[in-house]
């Protein structure tokens, strides 16, 4: 079974091998007919042929340029965008610790007018406890 399995396996890939080798397509070269062709037969010089040849070459050398413009401006956005998020975040940072900051400023100032408020009581209770003390000696006397 393995075997069988194995043979199959080895002519599947053959097959495919020979599929490959045979599925090479060559590519027409744009060798720019004059309009007043009307068909038939056209034989090419061998300065056409280069013409055209050199025309493919240029062709494809534009086609790569344009993809690595394409990619490199890419690129360009792609780190702008994360530069933005970058600055973005350092901007929401920042304004986190200036609320928070002012949030402790704000609870240490409200702290201090309680204590303020709590000696000011302190002061007045004792300052009236002295008081109905001076009037209670006073009327003992």
């Amino acid at each position: 079974m393995n075997e069988l399995l194995k043979h199959e396996n080895e002519g599947l890939k053959k097959a495919l091998q020979h599929k490959k080798k045979h599925k090479k397509k060559g590519k027409a070269l744009d060798l720019q007919q004059r309009q007043e062709y009307q068909g038939g037969d056209v034989c090419w010089s061998p300065r056409k042929l280069r013409e055209a040849r050199v025309r493919e070459v240029v062709r494809e050398r534009d086609e790569m340029e344009e993809k690595l413009r394409k990619a490199r401006a890419k690129k360009q956005r792609e780190e702008a965008r994360l530069q933005r998020q970058v600055e973005l975040e350092e901007k929401r940072v920042e304004r986190q610790r200036l609320k928070d900051a002012r949030e402790q400023e704000r609870a240490e100032n409200a702290a201090e007018r309680a204590r303020k408020v709590e000696a000011q009581h302190q002061k007045k209770s004792t300052q009236h406890a002295q008081k109905r003390k001076r009037k209670a000696s006073r009327v003992d006397s």
